[in-house]
């Protein structure tokens, strides 16, 4: 395995360790507020660690970290700050929100940087219209998220999961149709090449 493989497999790694961690530690303990500050302790080493290895952040699970990073200190300050009802009102619709969050940090790479909410190396003109469908499909499932708080682990996981996925499947069409171009073009010098040589005997 090359060391870039080994980078990426690492990233991927730390990308989905700090969901995975809360999602189980909330599920079989019961304890959020436990789940929460294990989440965001982990998805401050998951950024830290993906920062230090220079690889490219899926902006997905880069918006779910975020989430993880702020949720639980931010609740918690507000309670602390005596704040318990608007505390409350965020804890109630915390796990809706990680789709809001997803959805501003799509807008921000959308609007500052090139690569956009898709974060891949392509056309602008493809980067723009990808990124722009996956931020309807973010606003739509955090709404659905948000305005349906019985349905919102429902929201969360179908909404992720069709982002993810589609991102996936956007890149690896594109991947395929350049594959096809460079043979394309390979074959056709190689064919110039024999016309040449045929021509000359």
């Amino acid at each position: 395995m090359t060391g870039s493989k080994q980078k990426q497999l690492l990233a991927d790694v730390l990308e989905g360790l700090p969901s995975i961690v809360f999602i189980l530690l909330w599920r079989q303990s019961g304890d959020l507020e436990l789940a929460g500050w294990a989440g965001a302790g982990l998805a401050l080493i998951a950024l830290a660690g993906l920062r230090y290895l220079r690889v490219h952040m899926n902006p997905v699970l880069l918006g779910v970290n975020f989430h993880l990073l702020l949720a639980t200190p931010v609740i918690w300050g507000l309670f602390q700050a005596g704040l318990v009802e608007t505390g409350r009102l965020f804890a109630a619709h915390a796990h809706g929100a990680v789709l809001l969050t997803v959805t501003v940090t799509g807008l921000f790479l959308s609007l500052f940087s090139r690569r956009g909410f898709l974060a891949a190396d392509l056309s602008p003109m493809l980067c723009r219209t990808a990124s722009a469908g996956m931020l309807i499909l973010s606003s739509a499932g955090a709404c659905w998220a948000l305005l349906v708080p019985a349905q919102s682990f429902l929201a969360v996981i179908a909404t992720l999961s069709v982002l993810i996925l589609g991102r996936r499947f956007v890149l690896a069409t594109w991947a395929d149709r350049a594959n096809h171009t460079r043979i394309g073009i390979v074959l056709g010098a190689s064919g110039g090449s024999f016309d040449t040589a045929d021509m000359a005997a």
